[in-house]
């Protein structure tokens, strides 16, 4: 999908990138451990709330 825009929209990738505080989009990785930490007991009195995982970019 991202080749898709930047062949659309050369350097959006850079672009975007530029954006998230962290300086780099999140890694697969960083994605899955926050949802396994959502499935695991530790998060049991955790409700109805939104986890970002986007590097401050939403912040």
């Amino acid at each position: 999908m991202t080749r898709t825009w930047e062949a659309g929209s050369p350097g959006i990738r850079d672009r975007i990138t530029a954006r998230i505080p962290l300086g780099r989009p999140a890694a697969p990785e960083e994605v899955a451990e926050a949802a396994a930490w959502l499935l695991n007991d530790r998060s049991s009195s955790v409700t109805g709330t939104v986890l970002p995982v986007d590097g401050g970019a939403t912040a």
